[in-house]
């Protein structure tokens, strides 16, 4: 557990998309817009995160965080809050 949560860690929770840098001006925009703020550009898409075989809760995770790499200590699957399913099978 952290002191001080860093939104872009990613410890205990997925981690907070980093700002995004303008192709066109050179500034950094958060992800949340899609234009930036400066020139009005249409920001590039994110990358998605791979999904992957959360060892803490059993099953897979289109958003993981680092409690993903380990099994909890006491042996039994536990739940997430953070959990998000994939949209399909496919995907997997």
């Amino acid at each position: 557990m952290c002191w001080s949560c860093n939104p872009y860690c990613g410890g205990c929770k997925p981690p907070k998309p980093k700002p995004i840098k303008c192709p066109v001006c050179n500034t950094y925009t958060f992800p949340e817009l899609i234009k930036c703020k400066r020139c009005g550009t249409v920001l590039p898409d994110l990358n998605k995160p791979e999904a992957v075989m959360c060892l803490y809760i059993g099953e897979i995770c289109t958003t993981p965080c680092n409690r993903h790499k380990k099994a909890s200590l006491d042996g039994l699957i536990n739940t997430c809050t953070w959990h998000s399913a994939p949209d399909n099978e496919e995907e997997a």
